[in-house]
């Protein structure tokens, strides 16, 4: 998949989503979803206590955008949040959003 939509605002790496989920190789919730509840306080709880062990540069939000797409946005976010997703990888400290596909 080839990123298409993306205006780049900030100082953001972009990649697409095959790229970024082999680079970071997000961890299942359940068999086949990577996606963690943001109103769910056990999903919370779990994220934090994942991070407390490994780091903020594992944690992601899937995000819609304002264009109509999905993307995967580094960091936690709270603003047009669908998801939160965590990553065995962790990220560099520098900022990455990532095209989605469904």
């Amino acid at each position: 998949m080839k990123i298409k939509n993306i205006i780049k605002e900030k100082d953001y790496e972009l990649l697409d989503y095959d790229e970024w989920y082999k680079k970071y190789k997000p961890i299942e919730k359940s068999k086949g979803n990577i996606y963690f509840e943001t109103f769910d306080q056990k999903d919370i709880d779990f994220l934090k206590d994942f991070q407390a062990k490994n780091s903020f540069l594992n944690i992601w939000t899937l995000c819609d955008g304002d264009d109509g797409n999905a993307y995967v946005d580094s960091g936690w976010r709270v603003v047009n949040r669908l998801n939160y997703i965590a990553t065995e990888v962790p990220r560099d400290s520098k900022d990455i959003l990532v095209q989605a596909e469904f």
